[in-house]
């Protein structure tokens, strides 16, 4: 047993370093094997993402995040898999994280409860958004950033400091909008500092804020309106985008949002009470007593004023951002968005790790009951009151979904963190020990273990998975821009078109049970994904499918064949003298183009061609020949439906085009392409004329 003793001893210890990354890499492996195998459940938000970061030009994304697009559209590089790729920049932006709250917190801490402090701060339920494809993970990552910037020694001392932070902040609007949102607090923060360091400075401190402040303005517009123009041009310049910007227009009455605003407040402030009530207790106290802040740990005090000024604002703009959209009857005024600050969350984590830096002396107890007994007061009406009357989810409000989830583990964490603040008026550094080392881990336990019940769930591929991945498989790229997805949920049919993963898919919802008609379809689908049970038209031609969904065509009713020349031939017609498959058709290629079709032509046939000349050919006469009768077709340089009619003996099959003058761009001096040009091919669309509807 010795022996064993003295071999244990003499192993390396390793030091902060090497265990803090030796966390970050366990953190970096939790989250993933967390993540793997999920589907896309945040519906629009996803997809949306997804779509302007991937799908279309960051110039035409009516969100302007367009340094998230810039990292994020790497993960198109990963095909199919672009989503796991997504999670896993979520994943290192997220871990990446845990150096920079290490460098704040270690001013006010001593550097192995820093370190801890770190960890637990990204291992709250809210990393559940590096399941998503969202800028949740890389927006934390920056907030954190810019906090550092902001809290180092330099960061307000000058105006090299200042214009950092500003940039920072500016580009942090470009990987989430909200990041505008900073601002006020920032500036605020900004002219405490000018107060608090009065003394030091040459000049007086209101004319040194306005200075830091003019700074701080100037370099956060700088930075975001010619960033952006680089990247968006002048849609680039709108500060929140063309979305937000037009959601701001719709708003309720100023006494409606006000109400709605205060109700959506009150909920937030119960839940901050119940998941940080002994940092809130200990902020307050040092907030209203001078002799507090002078025992408090060093540097502390700007600490508890950077958080005093970041997170109030932060938690009112969510709350009347809440009131405006529940206004407009959008959604319910009862959720808690907590994802909209909970990046800042960790602030309250690090003012509980300061109150065990050593002090001169403790406050009476006395005094710190003045606090604790009103914070208690309102952590009993939270436990009565918050849960049912607002609505936490594992979205909106992972880590209050996790605390509140099982009325077993809310009773048990809310006792205990009753218990924080009790135990921290009788000995500020036992409460403090309790909140971070007791209270904050078994909730990070029970709340992750929630989110993970959630991911658990999102691994199985319901009917509107299914029907996407399979439409994705089965179709070209052409073919899925001219699908349309139907089903009864919205919401789910979002999550279809994400796995499609193209932008031109069109979303139609039908009430449950509701037939797939004509009518039903605002959109010309040429590919119909039917998911649930939709009874389908007559006229159907189920390509493939399963019990939660079909994959059809509908083929043309009363004698009509149609044939889009964006689509590969299907057997049902045959070509020569045109070129490759474009988006939107081909292109004549030569003097002559020939279609032979499957199946013999009607007698009396109606043919409805849509097309273009191309250069030389405007305006002169295309000849089309079927069977032995030849007929003109004039074309402009814009595509446009042309009708002729012919009559043929019944057994011809063959549509033949001559091309009046055939030329190249080339020719043209238009460009290199050699082609032979002269007709641009939509649609074909062959009409029996004696029974086709007219």
């Amino acid at each position: 047993m010795t022996e064993r003793a003295n071999w244990l001893r003499d192993l390396p210890r390793p030091g902060l370093n090497a265990t803090l990354l030796a966390a970050m890499l366990a953190s970096f492996i939790y989250l993933v094997l967390r993540s793997g195998g999920m589907y896309p459940s945040i519906f629009g938000d996803e997809w949306s993402y997804s779509l302007f970061t991937r799908l279309m030009p960051f110039s035409e994304a009516p969100v302007p995040s367009y340094l998230y697009y810039t990292v994020y559209q790497l993960s198109s590089s990963c095909g199919t898999g672009f989503l796991d790729c997504a999670r896993i920049f979520n994943d290192l932006f997220l871990v990446g994280s845990i150096p920079l709250i290490y460098l704040v917190a270690r001013r006010y801490m001593a550097p192995p409860m820093a370190a801890a402090v770190a960890v637990l701060a990204v291992l709250a339920p809210s990393n559940t958004y590096t399941a998503y494809f969202m800028p949740e993970a890389m927006y934390y990552w920056g907030f954190w950033l810019f906090t550092w910037s902001v809290l180092r020694p330099r960061g307000t001392s000058g105006a090299a400091g200042v214009a950092l932070s500003a940039a920072i902040l500016a580009l942090l609007a470009m990987v989430k909008v909200h990041g505008l949102f900073l601002l006020p607090g920032y500036l605020a923060y900004l002219v405490y500092s000018a107060f608090a360091a009065r003394h030091e400075s040459g000049r007086p401190w209101l004319l040194q804020a306005l200075l830091l402040v003019a700074v701080a303005l100037l370099s956060a517009a700088v930075v975001r309106l010619g960033v952006g123009y680089l990247y968006g041009g002048k849609n680039g310049l709108y500060l929140l985008g063309t979305l937000y910007a037009n959601q701001a227009q719709t708003r309720p009455g100023l006494l409606t949002l006000f109400k709605l605003a205060l109700l959506n407040l009150r909920g937030h402030l119960l839940a901050l009470a119940l998941l940080f009530s002994m940092p809130l207790a200990a902020a307050a106290l040092q907030a209203i007593s001078r002799r507090q802040r002078a025992v408090a740990a060093a540097g502390s005090s700007k600490l508890l004023a950077y958080a005093a000024l970041m997170l109030p604002s932060l938690v009112a703009v969510t709350a009347l951002f809440t009131g405006i959209v529940a206004g407009s009857g959008a959604e319910s005024g009862m959720r808690l968005h907590m994802r909209y600050y909970d990046f800042a969350l960790p602030l309250l984590l690090l003012l509980a790790g300061a109150e065990l830096a050593p002090r001169a002396r403790e406050a009476a107890w006395q005094r710190k009951l003045l606090v604790a007994v009103p914070l208690v007061l309102v952590m009993l009406a939270a436990s009565q009151y918050l849960i049912p009357h607002y609505t936490p989810n594992h979205i909106d409000s992972p880590a209050l979904y996790g605390f509140t989830h099982q009325p077993e583990s809310y009773r048990v964490l809310m006792w205990l963190s009753l218990s924080t603040v009790l135990l921290w008026a009788v000995r500020a550094r036992l409460g403090a020990m309790l909140f971070v080392f007791g209270f904050t881990p078994l909730a990070l336990v029970i709340g992750n273990a929630a989110v993970a019940d959630y991911a658990r769930g999102a691994q199985r591929a319901d009917a509107y998975v299914k029907a996407g991945l399979y439409a994705r498989d089965y179709l070209s790229g052409d073919e899925t821009a001219q699908l349309t997805i139907v089903g009864s949920d919205i919401a789910a049919l979002h999550k279809s078109r994400f796995l499609v993963d193209n932008r031109k898919a069109e979303l139609v919802t039908l009430q449950r049970g509701e037939a797939v008609t004509p009518a039903a379809l605002p959109y010309p689908a040429d590919w119909i994904l039917v998911v649930g049970d939709h009874p389908l038209p007559d006229n159907a031609v189920v390509f493939s499918g399963a019990r939660e969904f079909v994959l059809m065509r509908v083929a043309p009713a009363g004698g009509r064949r149609l044939h889009q020349f964006s689509q590969p031939e299907d057997g049902s017609v045959r070509s020569s003298g045109l070129s490759g498959l474009e988006a939107w058709g081909r292109w004549s290629d030569g003097p002559q183009v020939t279609l032979r079709l499957a199946t013999p032509l009607p007698r009396k046939l109606l043919l409805r061609i849509d097309a273009a000349a191309f250069g030389p050919n405007v305006g002169q006469d295309f000849m089309l020949q079927v069977g032995a009768q030849k007929l003109p077709l004039r074309l402009g340089d814009r595509h446009s439906l042309q009708e002729l009619r012919f009559d043929t003996n019944g057994a011809a099959n063959t549509i033949r085009i001559t091309v009046p003058a055939p030329t190249s761009p080339q020719e043209l001096g238009a460009g290199p392409d050699p082609r032979k040009l002269g007709i641009s091919l939509y649609s074909l669309e062959v009409i029996d004329a004696d029974t086709a509807a007219p």
